[in-house]
Formats: C-alpha cells, structure tokens, sequence
C-alpha cells in the first residue's frame, strides 16, 4: 500500500521533524544562490567641440566622459598629437588650460589632442583640433535697428477703434544716427546712420567692452540734407526747448570678442497688456514719430532730389496731455506738458505731439504726425498765412485756415499713402476718429471748408477713380506749385491761389482741376488767386462775398464787416470774421490806416487806459468793439494795428515802398472768451488810407 500526503499531513511531518513552527535548524536550511558578475561597459569620451582661438590667449579644453556604470570612478589622460607642443595645466582633469602658441604672420597654427577616459579597466579616446589664429586687428559688430509699431484696428472699412497691439509688428529704423561707445568711458567710438532696412555695421577693435546707442534723430548734410530730432519737453525744463534731450536707446554692455557678431537692437512699446497698460519703457515712439517724418521727406525727395530741408524738432513726451490751463504762458505749459493738442509751432519750426496714457497718445498715430509735419511742409517749401485756431471738418473757415488744415491732411494721405486718417485716443488707446480722404462725403462744401480743400487735393495725386476724380497728376505738379508759385502769391494763400497756379502750371490738367474743383462748389472757370470769379456765398450769407474789396490810398472811405455767423465758440477764424483788402500804393511814404467801428455798441468810460495793467480785469474793456489789421504784401507783414483802444484802430506807417498790398481786418471781440454773450454778432467798419 502506498502513502500519499496530503497538504495538511505533510504540514504534520514537517513540525514533526521540526521543520515548522516556533524555529528551525540552520543544518537544515538551502543556501541562496550567488548572483552572477555585473559586465562592465565602456565609458564614453568627448574631447569638445574644434575651437579657432587667438594667439597668446588661455585656452581650456572643454574634455568630458560619461559611464553607462553608475557609481565608477572616471580618469582622464589627455596627450597632445600635433602641432607646436603646449604645456597643459594638467593632463589629467577633464578641462585643462593652456596658452596658445604666437604663431607667423599670416598663418594659423593647428593643435591636435587626444583625450584617453578610463574606468580602470575600459576606456574610450576621443580627438580635437584647436586651430591658432593670429590676434585680429579688427572685428564687425553689425545687425538691425528696429521698433515695434502699433497698428490702428480697422474693424471695417472707413472705420478704426483704437490701437491693435494684438498686431503690433517690428519696422526698421531707417536713416537713424546709431553709435558705438565706450562702455567704461561712455566716449563715442564710431558714428554712423542705418539704412533703409535698418541695417548698421561697425568695425572696431576686438576684445573691447562696448554698447550700441541709437539716436531719435535724422541727420543728413549735402545734397539733399535735413535735421530731424525728437526732444522730450517735458525733461531738463530750465534748458532751452531746443537744448531738451534727444531719446536715445542704449543696449546693455557686450564684449567685441575676437570675431565678428551679430547685433540687433529693438525698441519696444513698453505695453504690458489690457489691464496695465505701459509698464515699460515706451522706447519705440519716438522712431515711430521719427520715421513717419521720413516718410514726408521721401516724398518731397520724389519731386525734389536735391531739397533742402529746414531743421525740425519733434517735441512728445508721455507726460503731453490733451488739457491746457488758461492764462499759462507757452513756455509753462510746454514745460509741463498741459499742451491741450498736437500741433506745429511755425516761429520754432517745431512739431508738438500728445503722449498721455489712456488720454491721447500720437506716436502710433501717422496720419496725426504726417498732418503736422504738413504744416511744416506749407511753411518751409510753401508759404502758410493760416490763421489758426479750433476746427472741424463741418466748420465754415477763414479760408486761409481751410485751405492749411486741407492741405495738411490731404498730404498725410500721401506721405503715409494710405487714405483711412486715423486718430486714436481714450482709455487702453482703444478709441478712434476716422477720416476717409478717398470718401467726398462734403458737408458745407466750398472754398472755406477744409474737407473740400483736402477731398480736391488729395484726388488730384491719388490714382482712384470716384466721382469727379477720374485722372491722377501724381505729387511734382502739386509740390511745384506750393513751392514755387503759392510761396510767393500776392495774395492771401487758399484754393483760388493754389488753383489758379495748378492749371497755369498744369494746362493738361486743367479740365482734371476744374472737374474736382465744381465737384467742391468752387467755381474753375477763369479762377484767380483773388477769387473774383467765386460765387458761392455760403447760401447767400452777408459778408462773405466779395472775398476782396479793392481800397484806394487816397484817403476814399470803404465800409466793410466783420460777422461771427458761423462762430459760436469765439474762435475767431471762421468764415466772414475776417474781411480782406487789397490796394496799390502809388509811391513810397507812410500812410495812416485808420479803422473805425461804424455804429459802436458802447464807450468806455471818459479816460479809460485799456492798456494800464491796473485796468486788466475791468469788464469795461470786453464791452466795445475792439477793431484789428493787419498789411501784407507777398506773404510778409509790413504793418498792422493791435491795440485794445476802444472802437478804433488808427495809426501811421513806417516807409512802405511802393505796390501791391492786402490787408485782413476783423472784429477782436469774436475771439475774446470774455466778450459778453450778447455782443453783436456782426460790427462794421470805415476803412481808410491817406498818404502822409
């Protein structure tokens, strides 16, 4: 009979035989068995990259070894194979140095070693060739100047809302003073101006600590020439405004190293996202303003090669804000920067830019930049006898100041060309004024309107057909004009001059000129630089036709009015509040002018001085008619009459010469802000001029 165990009697024989339970006997117990030998692998030896060094410098191997076997210890073992023989630091570290050996002139020495790394039982060898140049005698340091720039949004067409920083892309920076410097001494080492992609390149000595600066500034002598700056107003105030600081962007300090490098230097916007607005440094608007300007002077270049332009500053700051103080002189409130408005100072030659966070800020805005510098332009190619002041594209205007702020406008749209004027404004900049040039939607059309003025002017050099704008005559005709035959009109400048000057000039275009012209209501038909042919009168307005009334100098009264109808702000510049004249003196003299209000409203008191100081704030002197001319003769004036005296303006010349002269007479209350609300609207005037 045979036995077979089960699990639970096999468990009995085992404690039987005291194999189970509380222990047992070693004698008993199996060895474990011996794990086998690990096998060693091979370590991995890199000796570094091949390395081009300069003589007589200290080089380091840049050796290395790695093992798949954790925990070994590594030696290294490193042997020169080749060239002139060098002393290691020590051969037995895995970066050694060395000094490089002087070599021949014009030759290049090369060193071969070998690195030997070790586990102590494996090892792996690995090579490197370190070739010895001579020191150079130069290097070029060169790259791209550039900003970022900040598009309007143009949610459709004819429309912006604000500025789209979401889309803001990088712009060269062309035609710019860029330096290089002397880090430790801040001397300046080379100067030289970026091209029209922005690229610069300098070649200076090696191993030297330098800096790259830009200047906000365009700087050209010859043929053509211009000089360009962009000034903070707002710093270093007791200087004089032209003495302010030019911006500058300035890298951080670098070494030249012994080869030559790339280098490119941008200015950001410093806008850190809606919710924080600017948090940096606002670096790039000043070369945005910078290169809307040279978009102007190309423009002029394209007509004129060789145009000589007049030195401008730009003055903006992040502190120009969109409120002026009343009262506060020019020289204070440019200082602080409560300077209301952008605009162009024409005695300074000189641009004013708003740059006020989440008020009015231009730098982004280049049709705002190019309108002003369109000033510049009438003033310094053309001649400007604007008289300035508030205005809206609605508004009937003095038509000096129509055919100025026109002009101005119109000529953003070529600079930049491109026709959607984009003003942007408000909190996070996110607000937007359009003006469409291209769109001839003209409310109160006419030779006293500068929507019809920038409409006629700006279709006369773009090549879209709309309307009456069917043909193109391009920029020379227009620039030739204003620079020749409008700089030096007899009369006041305005369309009719600029007309009548545009067809002598371009008969081919007359037919163009005189389409674009009716399609404004303004009359082309035998047009004159005085008008005379005009017709419209505002929808038979007084005062408003003729646009000149002929005066002899021979002592012949001619009564003549000035009315503040389209005036409902005290402006003073709208259309009828000034009056011209035009007269010849038959030989040279003095002459006395006289102007007399012809029905006053009031008298001052019996002995009242207008102009005693003590008598600055009576309301006496707001009360009567406060009569105001000025002489002109080809742009320039030659005499005038200013004073406070009450209901009349008299006073005799210096020597005018004889010949052609007009005059512009107008009611001074219209643009006195405390003039009573209830003074007449209209005031009238004897004119008179008798030879003394």
């Amino acid at each position: 009979m045979h036995f077979h165990p089960t699990a639970a009697a096999l468990a009995c024989l085992l404690l039987l035989l005291g194999g189970c339970g509380g222990g047992s006997s070693s004698s008993s117990s199996s060895p474990a068995p011996t794990p086998p030998d690990p096998v060693n692998r091979a370590p991995t030896a890199s000796a570094g990259p091949d390395q081009t060094i300069i003589e007589l410098t200290t080089v380091q191997l840049a050796g290395s070894g790695s093992d798949p076997d954790a925990g070994t210890t590594l030696t290294y073992a490193w042997t020169q194979t080749g060239g002139v023989s060098v002393d290691l630091s020590d051969a037995a570290i895995a970066r050694p140095t060395f000094t490089a050996p002087d070599v021949a002139t014009g030759t290049t020495e090369a060193l071969t070693f070998e690195l030997t790394v070790s586990d102590g039982d494996l090892s792996d060898t690995d090579s490197v060739i370190i070739t010895v140049q001579e020191q150079p005698s130069s290097v070029i340091i060169s790259g791209t100047v550039q900003y970022e720039f900040v598009p309007p949004q143009v949610p459709s067409p004819g429309n912006c809302t604000g500025l789209d920083y979401a889309a803001t892309e990088l712009r060269p920076i062309r035609q710019a003073t860029v330096q290089l410097l002397d880090a430790d001494t801040g001397t300046i080492i080379d100067t030289l101006v970026s091209d029209d992609s922005g690229a610069y390149s300098f070649t200076t000595e090696p191993n030297r600590s330098v800096k790259i600066r830009v200047r906000a500034e365009l700087k050209r002598s010859g043929s053509p020439s211009w000089d360009v700056e962009v000034r903070d107003n707002t710093a270093n105030t007791s200087s004089p405004l032209a003495q302010r600081p030019i911006y500058v962007l300035d890298t951080s300090e670098f070494d030249t190293g012994v080869s030559d490098a790339t280098r490119d230097v941008t200015a950001g916007t410093g806008w850190g996202g809606i919710g924080v607005g600017y948090s940096g440094v606002r670096a790039a608007a000043p070369f945005s303003i910078l290169d809307t300007i040279y978009r102007g002077i190309e423009l002029v270049l394209s007509a004129s090669p060789g145009a000589q332009f007049t030195a401008l500053d730009a003055f903006w700051s992040v502190n120009n804000t969109n409120s002026r103080p009343s009262g506060v002189p020019f020289d204070e409130y440019v200082a602080s920067g409560e300077i209301g408005t952008s605009f162009y100072a024409g005695g300074l030659d000189s641009l004013f830019l708003l740059g006020a966070e989440n008020t009015d800020t231009e730098e982004f805005d280049f049709h705002v930049i190019a309108h002003e510098w369109g000033h510049y332009f009438e003033d310094n190619f053309s001649r400007s006898d604007s008289v300035g002041g508030a205005h809206a594209l609605r508004d009937r205007l003095d038509m000096r100041l129509a055919f100025g702020e026109g002009w101005a406008t119109a000529l953003s749209g070529m600079v930049n060309n491109d026709s959607l004027y984009c003003d942007t404004y408000g909190f996070n900049q996110a607000a937007g004024f359009p003006i469409d040039i291209e769109v001839n939607a003209v409310a109160n059309r006419g030779w006293y309107n500068e929507r019809s003025v920038l409409s006629l002017v700006y279709d006369l050099w773009d090549s879209n057909s709309d309307g009456a704008d069917n043909g193109s005559m391009g920029f020379e005709p227009i620039f030739n004009v204003m620079r020749n035959v409008q700089r030096n009109t007899a009369a006041f400048t305005s369309i009719f001059s600029f007309a009548e000057a545009l067809k002598a000039e371009s008969p081919s275009y007359a037919g163009l000129i005189d389409s674009l012209l009716a399609g404004q209501n303004i009359n082309g038909t035998g047009i004159d630089k005085w008008g005379s042919t005009e017709t419209n009168d505002s929808g038979g307005a007084p005062d408003v036709l003729p646009i000149y009334t002929d005066i002899t100098a021979d002592g012949t009264v001619v009564n003549i009015c000035s009315n503040s109808q389209y005036d409902s702000r005290r402006s003073g510049n709208k259309l009828s509040e000034y009056r011209y004249l035009r007269f010849n003196l038959p030989s040279p003299g003095r002459y006395r002018f006289e102007m007399i209000n012809s029905d006053p409203v009031s008298e001052p008191p019996a002995g009242f001085d207008c102009s005693d100081p003590a008598n600055s704030e009576d309301p006496n002197i707001h009360q009567h008619s406060d009569p105001d001319f000025g002489v002109f003769r080809n742009g320039v004036q030659y005499w005038g009459g200013y004073s406070c005296t009450a209901n009349s303006e008299v006073n005799v010349s210096n020597i005018l010469s004889a010949g052609e002269y007009i005059m512009d007479i107008t009611e001074f209350r219209y643009q006195d802000e405390e003039s009573p609300v209830d003074y007449p609207s209209r005031s009238c005037f004897d004119i008179r001029i008798t030879p003394q």
